[in-house]
């Protein structure tokens, strides 16, 4: 059903987000991290609908520097 979808995908979301943050502490490569926070992107994509991963990276990226 919808609703077991969009759960999973919250968890998907929620587990891709807490690694990209546990990743990001422990300064793993920003490839890491961005891989994590697309994951996380595309999971929340299924749940509200097409979203533009690559504007949102570019934004979070851009304020911060992770792994340096």
């Amino acid at each position: 059903s919808t609703v077991v979808r969009c759960r999973e995908s919250l968890r998907l979301a929620t587990t891709a987000l807490a690694t990209a943050r546990t990743l990001a502490q422990s300064r793993a490569g920003e490839e890491l991290v961005a891989w994590e926070v697309r994951s996380a992107l595309d999971a929340l994509g299924n749940v509200v609908g097409t979203l533009y991963t690559d504007d949102i990276l570019d934004r979070v990226f851009s304020r911060f520097c992770i792994g340096k």
